[in-house]
């Protein structure tokens, strides 16, 4: 778990198969990477260009489907990050779905049920899945890596995801594209 939220931290590099000013993409080309280049370099290079949330969420859910032999958790995360282009393009209903796939991480399941009960427009959903995210115990090696992070200059903040999640209670009444990008300090 601890790899995939770190590897998330990386940079996103615009492969020349995606073109800035239109939302156009050499799909084939996308649709033949690897899954550390498409989920790194791929999708992402499309959905970071302005108003392409919705190409880029396309460009997720044809690569899952090009790609049906993928591991359950890179599939749950394709899932994940489809629905959130989807929601940021504002298709909640067809974002909920995907970001509803069950997923065996306690922490993951808590952030998913505050998001989507953000998109629900459910406060009290949304209060009671925070509640649930502070309360989740740290995974084995967390403090051992979370040195490891300092030692090289960065900071992750246990649990994760919950300045996101404050966030969504912040900017409630907003839209999900903004309200993802309402970042509080942590009061957890």
């Amino acid at each position: 778990m601890l790899k995939a939220v770190l590897a998330v931290l990386g940079f996103l590099v615009m492969p020349p198969a995606v073109q800035a000013a239109d939302c156009s993409y050499n799909h084939a080309q996308l649709l033949a990477l690897d899954y550390k280049a498409f989920d790194h370099e791929g999708w992402r290079s499309l959905a970071a260009i302005d108003d392409c949330k919705l190409a880029a969420a396309d460009l997720i859910r044809d690569y899952r489907g090009a790609h049906p032999d993928l591991s359950a958790d890179n599939m749950r995360g394709l899932s994940w990050h489809e629905g959130q282009m989807r929601a940021a393009f504002g298709d909640y209903e067809g974002a909920i779905p995907l970001l509803s796939v069950d997923n065996p991480d306690p922490a993951m399941r808590d952030y998913a049920a505050a998001t989507v009960a953000f998109l629900r427009h459910d406060k009290a959903a949304l209060l009671a899945a925070r509640a649930q995210l502070i309360a989740e115990p740290k995974p084995d090696g967390w403090d051992e890596a979370v040195a490891e992070l300092k030692a090289n200059g960065e900071t992750i903040l246990w649990p994760l995801n919950l300045e996101i999640v404050d966030g969504l209670i912040a900017c409630f009444d907003k839209p999900y594209a903004e309200a993802y990008g309402c970042r509080v300090k942590a009061a957890g």
